[in-house]
């Protein structure tokens, strides 16, 4: 990633996971905390998500740093949930993590270079997202040359994505990360907010998922590796 005056490296893992299958093949992945949290949980899907999520953030993290002992990387959750990276001989590494069905994701970066990352599988029914869209971005949704519905879901996962790097989540209401400006290019999407102009979001359709990354304005990303990895994405999510 470049910037005006200087440039920054992120490392982003994207994976289809068998649900059925993956925990045994995975689960060495995690520090003994880990382990702990996870063989506490009750609900099956609370720990096939978590377990992705840990997965992915720690791919992530070993192609950002080059450290390959994963059981030595642990990713605590702080105060309002966000994951924190502990790991030897590293400081200042930053993951964002995501999960959706059996699709998750995690981006891995420098604390200096704030990002964020979602991951939604698009429905026809999106009343859900529908309900806490603005008037502004009904009227943007008109001009766009995207069916609504993929539209909306668009908009969520960028919202979701600021919502990561500002460390709140959807605690914070959505229509604070109203969305006033999208852009389509002929190999993603670029949208803008109204209330946080220093930053702008990134955005692919993959099969049946679209996949958001939040970053500074400034900040100009490889999109061909992104979209590489993004065609790929593509071709394992489109056999569901």
């Amino acid at each position: 990633m470049s910037r005006p005056k200087s440039s920054f490296k992120a490392s982003i893992c994207i994976g289809r996971f068998a649900l059925n299958t993956f925990s045994k093949e995975t689960i060495h992945y995690l520090h003994e905390e880990e382990l702990d949290y996870y063989s506490s949980l009750q609900i099956e899907k609370r720990k096939r998500s978590f377990l992705m999520g840990r997965f992915c953030a720690k791919k992530a993290i070993q192609l950002y740093t080059d450290f390959g002992d994963y059981r030595k990387i642990i990713i605590r959750r702080g105060v309002f949930q966000q994951p924190v990276v502990n790991m030897p001989l590293y400081s200042n590494i930053q993951v964002s993590i995501t999960h959706c069905n059996d699709m998750g994701a995690a981006l891995a970066f420098s604390e200096e270079h704030a990002m964020g990352i979602d991951i939604e599988k698009i429905s026809r029914d999106a009343s859900a997202i529908d309900s806490i869209v603005t008037i502004k971005e009904r009227n943007l949704i008109k001009t766009l040359s995207l069916d609504s519905y993929v539209a909306l879901y668009l908009m969520w996962t960028a919202k979701e994505a600021l919502s990561k790097i500002l460390k709140t989540g959807f605690t914070t209401p959505p229509q604070i990360f109203e969305i006033n400006r999208i852009d389509i290019h002929s190999d993603h999407v670029s949208s803008e907010y109204t209330n946080f102009s220093q930053f702008m979001a990134t955005s692919f359709q993959a099969g049946y998922y679209m996949i958001s990354i939040a970053h500074p304005k400034r900040t100009i990303m490889d999109l061909q590796t992104l979209n590489d990895l993004i065609y790929r994405m593509h071709a394992i999510s489109s056999f569901h």
